[in-house]
């Protein structure tokens, strides 16, 4: 069996390992069924882990390498005359991951050494509880994670083929079911969520 080209190597690599920080960080999301002050109470035990000085920013240079090597990756799909379902589903995935990741995490990172608020439970559910934010939040989110289960889908399919059965489909399954949980837990859906002062007048600070 031939070897991976350079480039879906160094992919596969990164993605194996930013897979454990973001699935764990879906998971610890997952938690906020439970109520705001479990989720928080998770949170800060994950931030912990890579919220340091060490950790922090060679996760933040393995998201920006993963981003410029997925482009390229995503431009040799793009260049191809057949793509069939999964190679549409990979190309579409992977580049919303790519628009994703670059505004969640620069946005973050604002929050908190910007503006000095911490990004939590009521930081996300902010937006999506606050009219007209809330009709573009809700999209914006639920498809950040259904891209994840979907690009990890596709690499399932490429990878296995005909030995993969459904677990493929069953992925995206998977991802719809955890996007309407998170979005269900933080959108005030099984819950009444009070927002803090603070987190209810933050998108003032953008003129809103």
């Amino acid at each position: 069996m031939a070897s991976a080209p350079p480039l879906v190597h160094a992919h596969r690599i990164l993605a194996a390992g930013l897979a454990v920080f973001i699935l764990g960080h879906l998971a610890t999301h997952l938690t906020a069924v439970m109520g705001p002050q479990a989720h928080v109470a998770v949170l800060k035990e994950t931030q912990g882990v890579y919220r340091n000085p060490v950790v922090e920013p060679v996760l933040i240079a393995a998201l920006l390498v993963q981003i410029v090597i997925g482009a390229r990756l995503l431009a040799r799909r793009w260049a191809q005359a057949e793509k069939g379902f999964w190679g549409w589903a990979q190309l579409l995935s992977g580049g919303y991951l790519i628009a994703f990741i670059l505004i969640h995490s620069s946005a973050a990172l604002m929050t908190r050494h910007v503006f000095g608020m911490d990004t939590d439970f009521y930081w996300a559910a902010a937006p999506v509880n606050l009219a007209p934010f809330k009709y573009g939040f809700f999209p914006y989110y639920a498809l950040g994670v259904i891209s994840v289960f979907t690009h990890l889908a596709a690499a399932v399919q490429f990878g296995w083929g005909a030995r993969a059965g459904i677990l493929p489909v069953a992925l995206i399954a998977v991802g719809v079911g955890v996007a309407g949980v998170i979005l269900a837990s933080f959108g005030g859906v099984l819950y009444p969520i009070d927002l803090p002062p603070a987190n209810a007048s933050y998108f003032e600070k953008f003129g809103f």
